[in-house]
């Protein structure tokens, strides 16, 4: 049992370093079996859960190495990382350069926590240096070419995305996560074709990601052959009959069809499950209109015109005084409010803590947390955020 452990280590260990971070939490859940507590396990745990965007759960894990482990530099590395990775960057980027600068195992992971960070903050001038610093010292690192396939897609520049996610394929064929986001910028594009060859390897390796069925289906909608696309969709269905990507893809099939009924219904319970996708929406108010709903119909026309300007209005914010004015807890906290607005509540979450992080005494953010908090039945948060809101009321900002 001890070999078998040592050898699924040594296979998340290296899935860990290249970035599969799918085929790493598979091999970790394997070692746990044997040994959940060995010090390895836990932090690659950790690393895959930050990666994954479970910051929560990173830190738990942290927490439980701690409570066996104590402090350590290990440790101590991991939740440098992890704040960095949550945009913590006026305490962690000055730490993380200077790993960087000492060259060694650690720069790489500096690197990434560092570039991340940024990215999550949206600095992107920052993020192109240390990207292009990195790329010059490392030009066939394939994850210095991922995070900068992810700056381009935040820029909007997707054509320059796909190619660097295709350069990420080229170094790494079993870069899952490269490959899938070059198949959503490829499907936008509607090149079914090249979207299906890779939708066919990502199948193999993610038979149980309900996004990789959903462009399937697409991929093979785009390709003419639409009985399999049909098939393809009832099968992801009855798998994931929750999924708002599928319920929002037969309900355009239902409306295409000319059964508006059933378009109304498949619409409606995507829309309750992704608030913010207009492009359904926009179905739904046809399908309403059709049916004689005038009144539902208008009222979705005119929430689709209040999604449309909010996402205008979050692009100019991203692209203008977030780049001008990164110090500026307004900014965020803007965006925060047109998220919350559009039913996108993690969304809104993120921001409210980036505005935090911006100034963690900004009056506002803390009254429109009390408020969400109220509103979800965590009196406890909510009173602690309301304090925090009339304490720093009236304050100035450097």
């Amino acid at each position: 049992m001890y070999l078998w452990f040592l050898h699924y280590l040594s296979l998340a260990r290296d899935a860990t370093d290249r970035g599969h971070n799918a085929v790493a939490s598979q091999h970790l859940r394997r070692c746990m079996i044997v040994w959940p507590q060995n010090r390895e396990v836990l932090l690659l745990s950790s690393r895959i859960a930050r990666r994954s965007g479970s910051w929560d759960e990173a830190d738990q894990i942290l927490d439980s190495y701690w409570a066996r482990y104590g402090d350590d530099d290990a440790l101590a590395f991991e939740r440098l990382l992890l704040r960095a990775t949550r945009g913590e960057l006026e305490s962690s980027a000055p730490l993380l350069i200077a790993r960087v600068g000492s060259g060694g195992a650690d720069a790489r992971l500096a690197r990434e926590a560092l570039i991340v960070g940024l990215l999550y903050r949206f600095r992107w001038q920052e993020a192109e240096q240390n990207l292009e610093v990195w790329l010059a010292d490392s030009p066939e690192d394939p994850l210095a070419w991922l995070l900068r396939g992810k700056l381009q897609e935040q820029r909007s520049a997707t054509s320059e995305a796909v190619l660097s996610y295709r350069k990420v394929v080229e170094l790494d064929p079993e870069h899952d996560e490269a490959r899938f986001r070059m198949t959503t910028l490829l499907l936008q594009q509607r090149k079914g074709e090249e979207v299906l060859a890779n939708l066919t390897y990502l199948k193999s390796r993610l038979p149980d990601h309900p996004e990789v069925q959903v462009q399937w289906v697409k991929a093979l909608a785009l390709q003419g052959r639409t009985e399999e696309s049909r098939a393809a969709l009832d099968e992801c269905m009855k798998r994931f009959p929750e999924f708002a990507p599928a319920l929002a893809e037969r309900g355009a099939i239902a409306q295409q069809e000319g059964n508006d009924r059933e378009a109304e219904d498949y619409l409606s319970r995507a829309i309750r499950l992704a608030p913010g996708d207009s492009i359904s929406r926009l179905q739904y108010a046809l399908v309403l209109a059709r049916i004689g709903k005038v009144v539902e119909a208008a009222r979705e026309r005119d929430a689709i015109k209040q999604l449309e300007a909010d996402q205008d209005r979050i692009k100019e914010l991203i692209g203008g005084p977030l780049q001008t004015r990164p110090n500026d807890p307004a900014v965020p906290h803007e965006i925060a409010q047109i998220a919350f607005r559009s039913g996108q509540v993690a969304e809104g979450l993120r921001w409210l803590q980036a505005a935090l992080q911006v100034d963690p005494n900004y009056a506002p953010t803390h009254l429109l947390l009390a408020n969400f908090y109220q509103n979800a039945g965590n009196p406890a948060l909510s009173a602690r955020h309301r304090a925090l809101a009339r304490q720093n009321a009236g304050a100035k900002r450097p």
